[in-house]
């Protein structure tokens, strides 16, 4: 049995939460009002606190169940056009041995949340020796103090080049002696420039929706970022949100859209090509946010990826973002910006951040596409785990740690 605790500022928050994480079979086993912490907290209001548990074989026979209670000619969905789906034996006995290995995927994940915290923690722990650093005023050779800095950018896999020219602009504004405060202080503000001002959603004020879409290569977690964005506009900035999924290559995805449609009490159309794509967002004309979910496309296979190009230039979107994983190589994130180009304009969101501890990767992509950074994923959980670039965290986290 699975026994988790979700906080909330209300108790529909809270059992929201619960809902969203552990589906509508979870449990209730105790609720009570929390104080928040610290002294200018003290009174507010308080939160409420919700321990709920599920069934260790929550998921898989749930899924199960739904997806064999369906008609072979009706799924469930919001069509814009096109037919039903229709499958034989072979392929539902395909979909539910995937299904069954997600949910062993989704259990070893959870197994592992103390770790993964642990992680977080460690990565955090750089930032703070960092600062008790640098009020230490001891002076030492120019030389010494770059190499130090110089070999932590390098371990936080920042690109070589980036650091050389880093480490350059420092030699020629600090003396032959120099404290570690004093370069550290320089190149947080280098690195902090390079970065620049994470952006929002820019939403129109024309009383038209703006029509916002997720591209990017397969395994980033596209889906689970755009319900993380719905959730986020709907329940936080009360916006009117409709979704709109692409992604009909994967039937898990679609499930999975559907069932935080579905919590959320949101509409979720699917598109079967690319010219029913401006049916259904005139279909929102009464939206304040549509979302819209793409399909990852391998620029290996040049057919499909042909056809995000075309899905993406009769959208006309408002917004597109293209979505990378911190656990992406640089070389494969090198090929994949490069392939995604063809892109006029569009923002970075970096996912995965409580998966890498180095976040090299996010510095490099800004540099290399001169694209704005805009939302981080740092877990599972929908809608907490997505914020705005932290530009502080991720800079100090690139200085590493000096001792």
């Amino acid at each position: 049995m699975k026994i988790r605790r979700y906080i909330g500022k209300d108790t529909q928050e809270a059992l929201l939460k619960v809902k969203m994480d552990l589906g509508s079979d979870a449990i209730i086993l105790n609720t009570r009002k929390i104080r928040q912490k610290g002294f200018f907290k003290m009174f507010s209001k308080p939160l409420v606190e919700v321990l709920a548990s599920v069934d260790d074989n929550y998921g898989t026979n749930s899924r199960r169940t739904a997806y064999e209670s369906r008609g072979k000619n009706d799924r469930g969905y919001d069509v814009v056009s096109g037919g039903n789906l229709s499958y034989n034996e072979n392929l539902r006995s395909k979909f539910d041995e995937k299904e069954e290995k997600i949910h062993l995927l989704e259990n070893k994940i959870i197994g592992m949340e103390e770790k993964i915290n642990k992680i977080y923690e460690q990565i955090q722990k750089p930032s703070e020796k960092l600062i008790a650093a640098t009020n230490d005023d001891n002076v030492q050779p120019q030389s010494k103090v770059l190499d130090l800095f110089y070999n932590n950018l390098l371990k936080n896999e920042v690109d070589t080049e980036i650091v050389k020219q880093l480490i350059s602009v420092v030699r020629g504004k600090v003396k032959e002696n120099v404290s570690v405060s004093e370069t550290a202080s320089i190149l947080y503000n280098l690195i902090s420039e390079m970065m620049g001002k994470p952006s929002d959603i820019k939403l129109r004020n024309d009383g038209k929706p703006t029509v916002v879409m997720l591209v990017g290569p397969t395994g980033v977690g596209k889906t689970t970022t755009l319900a993380k964005i719905a959730a986020n506009y709907s329940l936080n900035l009360n916006k009117n949100v409709g979704l709109i999924t692409a992604d009909t290559y994967r039937i898990a995805a679609v499930e999975q859209l559907k069932t935080y449609a579905d919590i959320l009490g949101m509409p979720l159309k699917v598109i079967y090509s690319a010219n029913e794509i401006q049916d259904a967002i005139k279909e929102y004309s009464d939206k304040d946010l549509i979302l819209i979910d793409t399909a990852g496309r391998s620029y290996k296979n040049k057919e499909h990826f042909d056809e995000l190009k075309t899905l993406v230039e009769v959208t006309n979107a408002d917004e597109i973002y293209l979505v990378l994983s911190t656990t992406t190589g640089m070389r494969n994130c090198r090929e994949i910006i490069e392939h995604y180009s063809f892109l006029e304009n569009y923002k970075l969101i970096f996912t995965k951040l409580d998966e890498s501890s180095a976040l090299g990767l996010i510095l490099n992509s800004r540099r290399l596409t001169n694209r704005d950074l805009s939302f981080v994923t740092t877990g599972q959980s929908v809608p907490d785990d997505i914020e705005l670039a932290n530009v502080d965290m991720i800079t100090k986290n690139l200085l590493g740690s000096i001792s």
